[in-house]
This record gives C-alpha cells, structure tokens and sequence, in this order.
C-alpha cells in the first residue's frame, strides 16, 4: 500500500501508479484516467515508458533516493508535439518490501505551471507598468515622454516588441505627425543591439536612465526617418490608423485591413502588414497613436500582447496629455511674465514722464514770473539807451543793465527748456513700438478706451533716434489735449506712415467728429501762451530738438488731418 498522498497530490486531476524496478522495468501501474497530459494512456507498459525519462538525473536522483528507503521527488519538462508537459514523479519505498522496486506516482503539473507562468508574466507586466509610471512622474518633456514609452515597448526588460512608433496629433486636429520611433532595421543590427543588451541584464528601469543619458541623436536612425516622413489626414476614413482612431479600438493588423492606398503605402513604408495600432486617449482627448510590431522575428502579436498594450497606451496618453498641458502653461506664464514686465515698464515710463512734466511746468511758471518784470526792465534800458549818447553819465550803466537782461533770459530759456532739464538716454526705436506704449499709458483701470491704431505696410519697420521719456511726454500731451478736444478717446483714429525722410504720426477723427483737426490745431495754436497749455508748448518743442514738428495735412479723399513728423534713423531714409 502506498504512503498517504499530500493534499496537491490529492489535487491532481491526472495521476499514473506503477512500480519501477532498478533497471527502468515498468510494472502493475494503473491510471487515474485514460489520458495523461493529452496523450491516451493503455495497458502497456511501453505507452509510459516516455513518461520516465532514464536520462534526467532528477528522475536517478529520486529512484536511488527511493531504493534506499528515502521517499523523494523529482520535477521535470517533456517537450513534444503538443507542447512542453510538467511532470512530478513521486518515488517510494517499496511497501511489499520487494527488493529493487519502487512504489511511483507520476502527476501532470503543466496546468499549475502554465498557471503560475500565468501569474508571473502578470506581475511581471505591472512592475513594467509601474516602472514606466515612475519614468513618467520624473519628466514634463515631451521628448522624454515619447523616448520613455518607446522603450516601455520594445525593450527587452519591458513589452519586448521589435519596433515602436509613435504618432501625435496636431494642435488643430487635422493630422497626425510622425514623432519619435526606435527598434531595428535589420536583423544584423538587432543582433547587435540585443546582445549588448543581454549582455549588460539591465532592468527597464536602468535601460530607461541608460537610454537618457545617451538621448542626444536619433535622426540617422532609419526608423525616425520614417516616421518623420508619415503626415496622415484625420479624414482618410479608409487608412486602417485612423479607422482605429474613429472607432477607439486597437486592432492587429492583417492583409485584410489593408484595402486602400494610403494602408498599402503604410504597409510598403514599414514592411510589414501585422501591426498593433492601439490608439493614445487620455479622458476622452485624443493624442495620437502607438504601433508596434515584430518586423524582425516575425514573432505573431497575439490579442493578449494588443491587451497589454492597451493598458501600456493609457498611461502613456495621460503622460502625453499631461506634458502639452504642461507647455501651453509654461508659455501661458511667459506670456504673462513678459506682459507684467511691460506693464512695470510702462508705469515707470509714465512716472518718469510725469515727473519731467512736473518740472517742466514748474520751470515754465518760473520763467514766466521772472520773464515779465525783466521784460519792462529791459525795455525801459533799451529805451533809454537810445536817447543818451555815449559820454552821458548813465549810459555805461543801462549799458550793463541791457546787456545783463539779455543774459538772464537766455538763461531762462535753458532753464525752462524740459529737453536741457532731462538726461537723455536716446536710441534707435521702433516708431509703432513707441506709439503703442505711449497710447497704453493714457488707458486708465475704470476705461481702458483707446483710439484705433492703424500701422502703413512698411511702417513696424520705421526707427526713430529719441529718448523714450521724451516721445512718451510729447505723445500723452499731444493725445490728452486731443481727447479733451474730441470728448474722449473713442473717437479718434491713429495712423502711422512715412514720407521717405520722415515718420507721420497721423491722428483724426471718426465718422463722429469729422472736423477734429481744424479744432484740435485751432486750440492748439491759440493756447501756445496759456499757462495751463503748456504741456503742448513742451510737446512742440520735444519735437523740433529732434528736428520734427506738428502741423495739419488733407488725404485722399481731401479730409483734414493732424500729422506729428519725427524724422527716420538714417538707414530708414
């Protein structure tokens, strides 16, 4: 009788009892079935025999273990037509106590070990997974993105496909593009690559910090050639890539889903016609697409590879879609950046232009007050220098008063000059440039209205040689005395132009205020002597140190016009 059988021989569904004699004689066995490991099992001995392989030293090991009265076990693989078989030989004493037989059992484990081969290449695909979820944690750069899932693909640690590609969308959704590839072109090139691989036995996840540190030139590779050349039209409905797309699903591939001529153009580009295509959706937002095949070792994908896959691509499209979130942000915040820094810019522009206003009026008042006691002082000398003649006692001494006065008010006339007052800072800057920073400085938070600006072909490239402050100072005096004239900003227009010497600054009114330029130039030739005009007075005279002025034109169409003229750097003349 034989010893009790543990529980996993009890489990087994297929079992042979027999007795084995010391030179391999089969005898008294019996099965559980007709069948072991798919073969029909007889009453012949010689339909075991190749059960027991005399060879394996596992199967010696376990017979001599159990000849000398050791029970003992031996596991090992059968391969024939029908596969690879499992087997367990459990060997026994004797019960009988015959000499030089023992007691055998023999079990099928290939359903156990396809189960937990099973088990294995699953957990072996999550810490794939999981590994590349890292790799992705790590980066925003699409490049990086793109590199790290192609070797999630056909790296050897990881999906083991021969050769990835990727293709991305375009920003309007109109194509796809091709990106980024990797994998062999040939099968002496793969040798090489693959030996050297298995030769380091790296993880995915040091082949991935490999492969980024060595990331700096993929162009001469001929699958990026190809994929650079694809550009495929979200409309051709017929190419089995975008029949994938608009259906979401992934596919492989076969000769029967190559029925149009952009599908066999594919098919001749990448040689072959058994791909997996599994598209790249991340919440519901398309990115592109992976493919994938084994052009090489011509190795079959199975539905179970497309799977894998799939779950591979869903990660992947969240990375992707996470990465060009990432950039439109980026240059959202450049935007902003540079926006705030011309905003601080063009505050202190306006404090500055301000404050040269300030002065400048503050000096012109000055003048002014020391100009009109001067004036009677001096014309009174004058006077009377022309009634006395040199040897007259009091003429030396109007003489010297005359002259002085004259002094003094050369003196004022630099003094309340703002183009003397201020410390130039001048260069070559661009007229339009210029204009739109002065206008953006007149909006205020409560009214943002601006007059519409309108720029000649040609005219962005107009340069002018000015200190910035002073063409702000002219422009907003010029435009605040305009808007006070027209009622406000919205109905006003700006131009800009050049005569071939000169940039002209145009400025007129709408529909609504057609005779804006006679009024605007009338008021301002009748308040060059008001006090309260005077920031006009200082934009005028801004304008002729720089050898320009203002004054009033007709169109085409013979309407009347305000021009302010600055005259061009000399490469713009």
């Amino acid at each position: 009788m034989l010893p009790a059988q543990t529980e996993q021989t009890r489990m087994s569904r297929t079992g042979i009892f027999f007795r084995l004699s010391s030179n391999w004689r089969i005898s008294n066995f019996r099965c559980q079935s007709d069948q072991f490991a798919g073969q029909s099992i007889g009453s012949d001995p010689d339909d075991i025999r190749p059960l027991i392989p005399s060879d394996s030293s596992e199967v010696i090991g376990a017979v001599r273990a159990a000849l000398d009265g050791v029970p003992s076990m031996a596991r090992y693989v059968l391969s024939g037509e029908i596969g690879e078989v499992h087997c367990e030989l459990h060997c026994y004493p004797c019960p009988d106590h015959i000499k030089g037989e023992v007691a055998c059992f023999l079990l099928d484990r290939t359903a156990e070990a396809d189960s937990a081969a099973g088990l294995e290449h699953k957990i072996y695909i999550l810490d794939i997974i999981n590994q590349v979820i890292k790799a992705f944690a790590e980066t925003r750069n699409l490049s990086d993105i793109l590199r790290i899932i192609l070797l999630g693909v056909t790296a050897g640690p990881g999906l083991a496909f021969n050769r990835g590609f990727v293709l991305l969308s375009n920003e309007s959704r109109t194509h796809l593009w091709g990106c980024l590839a990797t994998g062999p072109s040939t099968p002496e090139e793969a040798g090489s690559i693959w030996q050297d691989l298995a030769r380091r036995k790296l993880s995915l996840e040091e082949t991935l910090r490999l492969y980024k540190s060595t990331s700096g030139n993929v162009e001469d590779i001929h699958v990026n050639r190809l994929v650079a050349s694809l550009k495929i039209p979200l409309t051709d409905d017929d190419n089995f890539i975008i029949r994938a797309i608009k259906e979401g699903r992934s596919l492989i591939t076969t000769a029967d889903c190559i029925d149009c001529q952009s599908s066999r153009h594919l098919v001749e580009l990448f040689g072959t016609d058994s791909m997996a295509v599994v598209p790249l959706i991340s919440h519901d937002n398309f990115q592109g697409v992976l493919l994938a095949d084994n052009l090489i070792t011509r190795k079959p994908i199975s539905q179970s590879d497309l799977n894998v896959l799939e779950i591979f691509a869903k990660y992947a499209a969240d990375a992707i879609e996470n990465s060009r979130l990432y950039g439109k942000l980026e240059q959202q915040v450049c935007r902003l950046k540079e926006a705030n820094e011309k905003i601080i810019q063009s505050r202190e522009n306006l404090v500055k232009a301000e404050k040269l206003s300030s002065v400048a009026r503050m000096a012109l008042e000055v003048a002014h007050e020391i100009r009109n006691p001067l004036t009677v002082i001096g014309g009174y000398a004058n006077s009377s220098l022309k009634k006395l003649t040199a040897e007259d006692k009091s003429f030396k001494v109007l003489e010297i008063v005359s002259k002085q006065v004259s002094r003094i008010e050369h003196a004022l006339d630099r003094f309340s000059s703002v183009v003397t007052l201020s410390e130039k800072k001048e260069g070559k800057f661009p007229l339009v440039g210029l204009l739109k920073d002065a206008l953006g400085m007149l909006a205020s938070p409560t009214s943002a209205e601006l007059p519409a600006l309108h720029a000649d072909p040609g005219a962005e490239q107009l340069r002018i040689l000015i200190d910035q402050g002073l063409f702000y100072q002219a422009m907003m005096a010029i435009m605040r005395r305009a808007s006070q004239i027209a009622g406000g900003m919205q109905d006003l227009l700006v131009r800009v132009g050049n005569n071939g010497q000169s940039g002209l600054i145009y400025i007129m009114g709408t529909d609504n205020y057609p005779n804006f330029a006679e009024d605007f130039y009338r008021v301002f030739r009748e308040s060059r002597g008001d006090l309260k005009s005077q920031d006009t007075a200082v934009a005028l005279e801004i304008l002729q140190h720089y050898g320009g002025g203002i004054g009033v034109s007709s169109d085409e169409k013979n309407n009347l016009q305000v021009y302010i003229e600055l005259p061009l750097c000399t490469e713009e003349k």
